[in-house]
């Protein structure tokens, strides 16, 4: 009945102008406050560090809360007298570890305020155990299974692919940690990639190893003889002491709401409570790849930070006099080198006159880092992925390939360097010198750069930099960051600068374009069809390519590489060497 009087409110106003019905229909579908002191939390995939931006990425990408909001309703409901249970329902919860970080620690606050905490699994590993270890108590399935299988880096390497079709990489960089370009150009890791990417994992499988131990109160021996045994069924997992009790989901909101269905968390998180508040933030993020235009959603290169938004945000904030600060949230593992600097400049520009705070996500890497490094204060997760303070650039050489095909080139030119970025070969000797000189004066920029933001000399950020990545803990010990911490710290940190008390409330503007009332009624309608929002979501842009060209596609994709090929075209790159994508319940780089 519902779905009949959402399609005549539409169908009213197109034909007839029935703005008044509209609004009727459209206020009758606004969430009714939260009931009950038990809130539910099926928790599982990813949780986007930005919302979508209007009618159509809202399409893509549903409409579900932030991960911004979800710590932030953690919190709130902590200090809810209206709740009294949460009750963690994990489900291959996909989140970065700067992340799962953020998470542990808004859960942890719950706990410590006595109230009501239970983590349920069925079928888990790393991220939603070591989060299921911030509760009270933990339940399993009878017939659940856990994986705590502990950290892995693959690197892949596509010199032999693209040989196979007759393509050719040559790419040109700085700093002998910046091995990005190696994926393309070698066919196995250099010394210096296999050395840092160790010690990446390294530490992530430490901090893994603390977030169990501190949340089930063992020693770090008895966790990693859980990671070493790996697998664990109900009964195993309860007889090793992982978990507290085998008990289905049915069985235990039974128990801890026997007279009502207990509250949904995610309705919880999207109804935010306002108020006015004396002093006024920006928060501006920036997820994704750094591209020179617009911000935008791309179902094959994922999120775009598109340097003309994030500028245009930065400013508007810079110029609202309501504004007294600005809180940059960024993750993203950099791109281009032009797209950053512009970014860098209005952070510069916004300092002048009000502080400028940088949270970190799961990356702040190369042009992420070179974003953030001007900024006043820099948090970053102990996990967090930043530095890359290098650059480099270069071209595929498709020579081969239409050898393959049988295509005879002939080109006419005049000037040395004519052909310098087609795709007709590699660099001439004299090419690569000239173009080794202009990436060797960027990378000297960047490190004035940071050496500005970080109060170090041009040799201090040298040491670090080079292109190697470190984690935020790693960042911390060589000076690159201020302090430890998610969301919630570095908002702390803007408080203190504007003078608000550690517990006031401030406004937070931010630069989502909000949806019409008609956007509004005709996403819940489509929302509805289940089916249509799967197909607009879950488009495959190669599936018009032919089969093995299909397939050395998506194998970029998951490497990380094909949301910065359109770059691959001679412009300078700040983008660190490597990613990881967060399959539900592990954190193996595919």
């Amino acid at each position: 009945m519902k779905k009949f009087w959402i399609v005549f409110a539409i169908i009213a106003v197109l034909v007839g102008g029935g703005l008044g019905l509209l609004w009727k229909v459209a206020t009758s579908l606004e969430e009714p406050e939260v009931e009950g002191s038990v809130l539910h939390w099926q928790a599982g995939g990813a949780y986007s560090e930005v919302g979508p931006d209007g009618f159509m990425e809202m399409l893509q990408m549903g409409d579900g809360p932030t991960f911004g909001q979800m710590t932030v309703a953690l919190r709130r409901a902590a200090a809810d007298p209206d709740i009294d249970t949460l009750v963690l329902d994990l489900r291959g919860v996909a989140v970065n570890w700067a992340q799962l970080e953020d998470l542990h620690a808004a859960v942890a606050e719950f706990r410590a305020t006595g109230k009501t905490l239970w983590a349920y699994i069925e079928s888990g590993g790393n991220a939603d155990y070591a989060l299921a270890c911030a509760a009270d108590r933990v339940a399993m399935a009878p017939e659940g299974n856990l994986m705590v299988l502990g950290v892995a880096a693959e690197l892949a390497f596509f010199k032999d692919t693209l040989a196979k079709v007759g393509l050719e990489a040559d790419f040109v960089h700085v700093g002998k940690y910046k091995s990005a370009p190696e994926q393309l150009t070698r066919s196995g890791p250099s010394d210096a990639n296999r050395e840092m990417v160790t010690a990446l994992v390294e530490s992530r499988y430490d901090l893994l190893v603390d977030l169990i131990a501190s949340g089930r109160g063992e020693d770090a021996e008895t966790v990693r003889g859980w990671i070493d045994v790996g697998m664990f069924d109900g009964e195993s997992a309860l007889a090793a002491g992982l978990v507290d009790t085998l008990l289905d989901g049915e069985d235990l909101m039974a128990s801890l709401s026997p007279d009502s269905e207990a509250a949904d968390f995610e309705h919880y998180a999207r109804t935010a409570r306002g108020g006015r508040a004396q002093h006024e933030i920006a928060l501006i993020v920036a997820a994704g790849t750094i591209y020179p235009g617009s911000s935008r959603h791309d179902n094959l290169q994922g999120r775009i930070v598109g340097s003309d938004t994030v500028v245009e945000q930065l400013a508007d904030a810079r110029e609202d006099d309501d504004i007294e600060a600005v809180l940059l949230r960024v993750d993203s593992p950099g791109g281009s080198a032009l797209a950053s600097d512009l970014i860098w400049r209005e952070v510069a520009r916004v300092r002048e006159v009000k502080p400028v705070v940088v949270s970190m996500g799961g990356y702040a890497a190369s042009g992420g880092y070179y974003i953030s490094c001007g900024a006043d204060s820099i948090f970053a997760g102990a996990g967090t992925l930043t530095g890359s303070i290098g650059v480099f650039a270069g071209k595929m050489s498709w020579t081969g390939l239409y050898e393959k095909i049988a295509v005879n080139r002939e080109f006419i030119t005049r000037g040395d360097n004519a052909l310098l970025w087609h795709d007709a070969g590699g660099f001439t000797e004299n090419q690569r010198i000239l173009f080794q000189a202009q990436l060797d004066r960027f990378y000297e920029r960047f490190l004035a750069k940071v050496g500005d933001g970080r109060d170090l000399d041009r040799d201090q950020v040298h040491a670090v930099a080079q292109g190697r990545v470190w984690t935020g803990e790693q960042a911390l010990d060589v000076g690159l960051v201020d302090g430890l911490g998610g969301l919630d710290r570095a908002l702390a940190s803007v408080k203190a600068m504007v003078g608000a008390a550690p517990d006031e409330k401030v406004m937070v503007h931010t630069y989502q374009k909000p949806l019409s009332w008609m956007e509004r009624t005709l996403l819940d309608a489509l929302n509805s069809r289940i089916e249509m929002r799967a197909l607009v979501a879950n488009q495959d842009p190669t599936a018009v390519l032919p089969a093995p060209l299909a397939e050395i596609t998506r194998s970029l994709a998951r490497a990380g590489l094909m949301d910065v090929a359109p770059l691959m075209d001679g412009r300078p790159l700040a983008l660190m060497p490597w990613r990881e994508v967060q399959r539900a319940g592990s954190f193996v780089r595919p």
